[in-house]
């Protein structure tokens, strides 16, 4: 396990404490448990719409992280596209401004 994965730690700690099974907040937020697992373990950082749904499952504010990205120690470019996403006005915006950061990492990765 990741030494730095305090948000996959917060997210299970937050599952547990509300009763569910990676299995079941999986099916809720309509990803495969294995993909939880891994965001829980530190293999993987959530999506924004994976974090979004997540947060809304367990009533978690992630716009917050900024916040406390000291404590969580998050990649800065995750903390900042999340900070992008958060300043979004409404939908059209938000949408947007997820395909431009999508745009980036892909291009990122070339």
């Amino acid at each position: 396990m990741n030494a730095e994965n305090k948000l996959g730690i917060k997210i299970k700690e937050i599952r547990k404490s509300m009763g569910y099974t990676q299995a079941k907040l999986a099916e809720l937020a309509n990803i495969d448990d294995k993909h939880l697992s891994k965001i829980e373990n530190g293999i993987h950082l959530p999506t924004y719409k994976t974090l979004k749904k997540l947060s809304e499952i367990l009533n978690f504010n992630f716009q917050d992280l900024n916040k406390e990205s000291a404590s969580i120690n998050l990649n800065p470019i995750y903390l900042k596209a999340i900070k992008i996403l958060n300043s979004a006005r409404d939908n059209n915006e938000l949408s947007n401004y997820y395909d431009a950061l999508k745009l980036a990492n892909k291009l990122m990765k070339k």
